[in-house]
């Protein structure tokens, strides 16, 4: 039996990673700010242990509630993962315009929510001698700045960074745990949405973006989940490393 924690599991790619997931029989511990009851129907049609968790990641004073909620559902497993995918991409605006409510929602969602999950997971996790794995959903815009993104570039980069700094410090442990980021590309999601609605004015890419979307160019969530979870089974994974997924294709 597999046990995968997934955060921002009622939608886009989190919600196809839950879906395969339980479909192969693992127990999935959902946690997005919504419960998803048709993803809920689906895995009681396949028999399979859901648990789900209603969550606002962006308050992260409930984070430690939050965490000893997760870690009771978790029972008799072989092998634990931690999937932190949970994102906002807003605010979109340039340098000038950004307002503190939004800035402070993005820092809570894209970086400290997953760092203290991570951090639990490590901490709780020691005596655990079975597969354990954390992955952080990244973004080819934590490596390289882009217009009207200085919220999700930068909180997505200090992600990255955590990453890489967790992954070298666990190399070093007798009964490492394996932390790894992710960047899914560009997918055919809500999110993608929104980037295209942004006003050019925001964000000087919204046309380059519409032209994925009316190109075909937009990879399906499920695709992208198949890569990552097919990702997660090899051999070795190397800790600390940021995985792209056209390397996967």
């Amino acid at each position: 039996m597999k046990t995968y924690i997934i955060t921002g599991s009622s939608k886009g790619l989190g919600k196809a990673i839950s879906e395969q997931c339980f479909q192969k029989g693992n127990h999935c511990i959902l946690v997005a700010r919504s419960t998803n009851e048709e993803l809920i129907e689906k895995a009681k049609h396949h028999g399979i242990k859901v648990s789900s968790i209603s969550a606002d990641l962006s308050k992260t004073e409930e984070l430690p509630a939050l965490i000893e909620k997760i870690f009771t559902e978790i029972g008799e497993t072989d092998e634990l993962y931690l999937i932190n995918n949970a994102g906002v991409i807003e605010p979109i605006k340039p340098v000038g315009q950004l307002e503190q409510e939004k800035m402070e929602i993005s820092m809570k969602v894209n970086y400290l929510a997953p760092v203290m999950l991570s951090n639990a997971f490590i901490e709780r996790t020691k005596d655990f001698n079975g597969k354990k794995i954390i992955v952080n959903v990244s973004s080819g815009a934590a490596l390289r700045p882009i217009h009207g993104w200085s919220a999700y570039c930068s909180t997505k980069a200090a992600l990255e960074m955590f990453t890489r700094t967790a992954g070298l410090e666990q190399q070093k442990e007798k009964s490492p745990v394996t932390i790894v980021s992710f960047s899914p590309g560009i997918m055919d999601t809500e999110m993608q949405a929104n980037i295209r609605t942004a006003d050019e004015k925001d964000f000087a890419d919204a046309t380059t973006f519409q032209s994925y979307k009316d190109k075909g160019m937009l990879r399906t969530p499920q695709v992208v989940a198949e890569k990552l979870l097919n990702l997660l089974q090899q051999e070795v994974l190397e800790n600390g490393r940021f995985y792209d997924i056209k390397e996967l294709l």
